[in-house]
């Protein structure tokens, strides 16, 4: 995999604000395309309802059904960035702020996500972000046999808690 270490710090804000930086071998469209539509996002991350326009709501699903996230669109400037807030069940609402750029190699992606209340998510947004990468280069095969769990397992000891 492509995907590099993010970054987990502090934030001003409260809690923790992580960091990704990833380069993809793609267009800034096919990117956007990715990270925006439910369909896509349900086939890399979880099933995905809603619009990803400027206030538009949005919800993510566990395979079981239940909501396990939603949230709003609160900028949106398509195809280079959005942000949106993020409620996750049981816990407080943060904020994610997405940029996608065109770079000489392809297309760059910045994640931020503030106000987090634990280190846990920096792996949880770096195991997505590969089976991001799998669905860039149309490798179906990849994601449907990914085992998130192990994966997300053996990126905690990257991001330790302290």
């Amino acid at each position: 995999m492509r995907t590099t270490d993010g970054t987990v710090e502090d934030s001003p804000s409260g809690g923790y604000l992580i960091r990704f930086a990833q380069t993809y071998p793609t267009t800034v469209e096919h990117l956007w395309d990715a990270i925006t539509d439910p369909e896509r996002l349900s086939r890399w991350m979880a099933p995905y309802e809603g619009d990803f326009h400027l206030g538009g709501r949005w919800l993510a699903r566990y395979d079981d059904g239940t909501v396990f996230t939603e949230g709003t669109v609160t900028a949106c400037d398509a195809p280079r960035t959005f942000t949106t807030t993020w409620h996750a069940r049981d816990e407080h609402e943060t904020t994610i702020t997405v940029t996608v750029e065109p770079v000489e190699d392809g297309a760059a992606l910045r994640l931020e996500h503030d106000r987090v209340g634990g280190r846990d998510y920096a792996p949880g947004w770096h195991t997505y972000l590969e089976l991001l990468e799998l669905d860039l280069a149309g490798d179906l095969d990849g994601i449907a046999t990914f085992d998130w769990d192990t994966r997300y397992a053996e990126l905690r000891r990257r991001y330790p808690v302290t």
